[in-house]
């Protein structure tokens, strides 16, 4: 008779005594809100790690137009479609290419819907997506929902506004100034589900560092706040208060879209390069 305690088949092993590698946890803060002014909420949200080790991380905030009010219907497709797109595909070895697959994906997915449905016929939707596989990060964008880096002074817009007065602005035809209070701000370049062929732009970040912030918003945030009214909350202590401020304050301002957003914190533990030689797994029996 053995006892459930008793030691088999043990093999002496020493605790690993390499040195520990650094890994990332994503602390995560989201709201998604109709806003004080819409009666529809046609932004949607979606973040997860889609892998057991949770060294992966995935978020991306999609603002729906269009289509006899269908845009909420664009938007949760390409929710819908990434999270199982990255589940299964996450860990393909070229990242370009497969967030390249996965926006492809989510626009066939959003015009097959449109097509079987003539309610639905024209929605569409921004995407800002924000990968992390080990310490590295990346971004894919369509539309002009943002994606910001904060590393505790700086905070830099990671993205570019894919609209039609941005455009004008790298032209030289609108200075910045002009370009922020133009009629035509928020007129998309692309969307997807609203053209033909979809061109996401897919660029390669700076490496993770502990204690920076990744903030993704739909333009019903960032038309509320100034660059330097972000930067003041994000400066502030307790990050879950810092959303609950913003989203406060979208409320107060008569926000005139809806309001949706994402920060994750980046933090570090400390694992063995090679955890399951341990002493303590190596006498469970």
């Amino acid at each position: 008779m053995r006892f459930p305690w008793q030691k088999k088949n043990t093999v002496n092993q020493p605790v690993s005594d390499q040195p520990a590698i650094d890994r990332f946890l994503f602390r995560t803060w989201s709201f998604s809100e109709t806003g004080p002014t819409r009666e529809l909420n046609e932004d949607s949200i979606v973040h997860f790690h889609p892998d057991r080790a949770r060294n992966s991380f995935f978020a991306m905030v999609a603002d729906g137009m269009g289509g006899h009010s269908a845009g909420e219907i664009a938007s949760h497709i390409a929710c819908r479609e990434a999270e199982f797109f990255i589940q299964s595909g996450y860990n393909q070895q070229d990242v370009p290419a497969m967030l390249n697959e996965l926006v492809q994906q989510m626009h066939r997915s959003i015009l097959n819907e449109g097509e079987k449905n003539e309610d639905y016929r024209g929605m569409g939707t921004t995407s800002t997506v924000f990968f992390c596989r080990e310490n590295e990060a990346w971004l894919a964008q369509v539309g002009d929902s943002r994606l910001y880096h904060f590393n505790g002074s700086e905070l830099n817009q990671c993205s570019n506004d894919q609209t039609l007065v941005n455009q004008m602005v790298k032209e030289g035809r609108l200075t910045a100034g002009e370009a922020e209070h133009h009629d035509m701000k928020n007129i998309l370049v692309q969307a997807l589900g609203t053209v033909k062929k979809v061109e996401p732009e897919i660029l390669k970040l700076s490496d993770l560092r502990a204690g920076d912030y990744y903030f993704l918003c739909s333009d019903g945030i960032y038309d509320v706040f100034s660059p330097g009214e972000l930067r003041s909350l994000f400066r502030m202590d307790d990050a879950a208060l810092s959303m609950e401020c913003m989203k406060a304050l979208c409320y107060e301002r008569k926000a005139q879209d809806n309001v949706s957003a994402i920060l994750i914190e980046i933090a570090v533990r400390k694992t063995l390069p090679d955890s399951s030689i341990t002493r303590e797994q190596n006498v469970i029996s």
